[in-house]
């Protein structure tokens, strides 16, 4: 039996919760023990699996804090290193989402590389010291931005958002988006034809908007009622244009 643990300090809890979510949907090959606890210091996510499978759960490790990084941790760098020049919160949030995602797979290949477990990773520690390259990297980013916002207005930060997403790969084919009573259920088909998976319900505008734009889907279908006239639908319909459908409940 081999064990690993992922510590945080007490006060980023939320990153422990964010991965023993994502580990614990994905790891159920191996029959693994999975636990958390904090003391005065630190939380932990004890793990422990067969020695015939630990290679492939390090790869559901590593691929779940790399989903932090770049869901959670990446966001809010860009987001304390630019300012938003705009009143539309939900168009700078999604700005920074296509940001974000417009080089995801260079960071995603960098963090590959540096993300070596021993019997206990330090997360606090990895994000500080190991992500100096990548952070020079997003600094860029976010000085080109910075330096170009005097430049934008409501339409141009519309175009900028839909060059970005048009130069990324789909990873769905077509995302649905259901409106019902101030909730959206989201939907992914990640193929033609294929059947469409749940895969998150969202009660916020900017919640909505940047869980279809992580897919940069081919196309998006909206079903809402005549009476919702909702901001982030609106939203998605200017970035979107044609490839965004709207079908009326009645």
């Amino acid at each position: 039996m081999k064990e690993l643990a992922l510590a945080t300090g007490v006060s980023n809890k939320q990153i422990i919760d964010f991965l023993y979510k994502n580990i614990n949907s994905k790891i159920n090959f191996c029959k693994p023990i999975i636990t958390n606890y904090a003391d005065n210091n630190f939380n932990y996510l004890l793990f422990a699996c067969e020695d015939k499978f630990l290679e492939s759960c390090e790869d559901v490790l590593r691929t779940s804090i790399i989903a932090y990084i770049e869901d959670v941790y990446k966001i809010s760098y860009l987001k304390e290193k630019i300012k938003n020049p705009l009143n539309n919160n939900i168009a700078f949030d999604a700005y920074i989402k296509v940001l974000a995602l417009f080089d995801k797979s260079t960071d995603e290949s960098a963090l590959s590389k540096i993300l070596i477990f021993n019997q206990t990773f330090f997360i606090d520690s990895f994000l500080e010291f190991r992500l100096t390259p990548l952070k020079q990297h997003w600094d860029n980013l976010a000085t080109l931005s910075s330096d170009n916002m005097v430049l934008f207005n409501s339409s141009t930060f519309l175009d900028v958002i839909r060059f970005l997403l048009n130069t990324m790969d789909s990873i769905a084919y077509k995302v649905k988006v259901v409106c019902k009573e101030g909730l959206f259920s989201v939907y992914n088909m990640k193929h033609k034809n294929d059947r469409v998976t749940k895969i998150a319900e969202c009660s916020e505008a900017g919640e909505l908007v940047t869980n279809v734009l992580n897919l940069a889907p081919s196309y998006v279908d909206v079903y809402i009622s005549e009476d919702e006239n909702n901001e982030a639908v609106s939203f998605l319909s200017n970035i979107f244009a044609n490839r965004l459908k709207i079908f009326m409940k009645s």
